[in-house]
């Protein structure tokens, strides 16, 4: 295109008219219509991402056209990939305008329009150059919460948005929910924790292309810096959601980060595991609990870490047939004098009970798991808990014996 000139980011002014930028995508939103507008029979629709070019500039673009156009535009541009825009509108951003959008460096936004403006995938010698870019937090990696500061937020807080430092637990299967609307919605679950508490979060993810990402993302070994992520209230407990402000840096590269991942590793490693953790977290001897006290301690909302002595009153081995690598926990309820408890059984933690692998319990007819799981109901024992309200996770569980007795109360 003749008089077309390449610009950074840090060099942008209005009058350009033929700008070409390069840069690599960092972070995307999920395409929306906008109103009922037509114009020959298309529902105009808008998605936008965001760019960087260097280790300090970024900016925002948005995308405009048929709804089709917009729907293949967003499935066709990944975050992670390297393009050139060509004859972007440069409009000065407004604050009004940024308050659901991602934090960014430049004072303006690009604005392309379908047929006037152009976005291509850049082949250049300079693309290695931008990929290390993807891996810069956008904003400072010093002031992020820890997760122990976001379980102590109030409840009645409004839209509080917050930068995390966490590394990825678990990741759960994609589900589809149906919303208030009645529209159905597809969310991914991360089980994500840190070095401020052992209790961990989930961080909810709703738009596609963050939900393939996490694909690649790696229990214990995966690290996130997450800009301002959505502080969001379930019953008692509290989640993070990534919305349309969010940025997502998959294994950034600062020092805090590769800190944070050594320190989950050793911790992963130490003899007692998680149980290990809570214990050294909280305090806490082990000592008698009644039901009634963990409830009102769970009720608390805050993480916490007890001893029960009660009656195993609920256990179905038959759900192990179903769980994966990505389910593999079992529901479990106790019971006292004081009342009942649901909680949460990691099979790891009731292969050490039953004395046999999960893989040897799914080879097991249903006879011969209900013979070994009466071994163990209806019995008295002891369980170390975890709670992270309102999740309460057994961390060690054994049963009473003639040679080791567990008194009820």
């Amino acid at each position: 295109m003749a008089g077309i000139q390449k610009v950074r980011l840090n060099n942008l002014n209005i009058n350009i008219k033929n700008a070409l930028i390069v840069g690599i995508i960092i972070a995307k939103c999920s395409p929306r219509t906008i109103g009922s507008k037509k114009k020959n029979g298309d529902i105009r629709g808008i998605t936008s991402f965001t760019l960087r070019d260097s280790d300090v500039d970024t900016i925002n673009v948005d995308v405009w056209g048929s709804q089709y156009f917009i729907l293949t535009f967003y499935e066709r541009f990944l975050v992670g990939d390297v393009v050139e825009i060509s004859s972007p509108k440069i409009c000065v951003k407004s604050a009004d305008s940024e308050i659901y959008r991602p934090q960014v460096s430049s004072p303006f936004y690009l604005s392309l329009n379908e047929g006037m403006s152009d976005v291509t995938i850049h082949s250049g010698d300079t693309f290695s150059l931008y990929l290390p870019l993807l891996h810069i937090p956008t904003k400072p990696s010093a002031g992020y919460y820890g997760l122990a500061e976001i379980l102590k937020l109030p409840e009645d807080s409004n839209n509080v948005y917050v930068d995390l430092l966490v590394v990825v637990k678990s990741i759960k299967p994609v589900k589809t929910i149906r919303t208030k609307t009645g529209s159905d919605m597809t969310v991914r679950g991360v089980e994500i924790m840190d070095n401020t508490t052992p209790a961990s979060l989930t961080l909810d993810i709703f738009d596609i292309d963050t939900i393939q990402r996490a694909e690649e993302w790696r229990p214990l070994e995966s690290v996130l810096f997450i800009a301002d992520g959505r502080v969001s209230w379930r019953g008692r407990g509290v989640s993070v959601q990534v919305s349309n402000r969010t940025v997502v840096t998959h294994q950034p590269h600062t020092a805090d980060a590769e800190s944070l991942r050594l320190y989950i590793r050793n911790q992963s490693n130490t003899k007692g595991g998680e149980a290990a953790a809570w214990a050294a977290w909280s305090g806490e001897r082990s000592s008698a609990a009644s039901v009634a006290q963990v409830r009102d301690r769970l009720a608390g909302g805050a993480p916490f870490c007890a001893s029960l002595h009660a009656v195993l009153t609920h256990l179905d081995l038959d759900e192990i047939v179903n769980t994966d690598e990505n389910n593999d926990e079992l529901r479990i309820r106790f019971a006292d004098h004081t009342g009942e408890l649901n909680a949460r059984i990691a099979v790891n933690i009731l292969e050490e009970t039953l004395g046999c692998t999960a893989n040897q319990l799914k080879a097991m007819s249903p006879e011969q798991r209900a013979a070994l799981r009466w071994k163990v109901l209806l019995e008295q024992c002891s369980a170390k808990l975890a709670g992270s309200p309102p999740r309460l996770i057994v961390l060690a569980l054994r049963r009473a014996s003639p040679a080791d007795p567990i008194p009820l109360y």
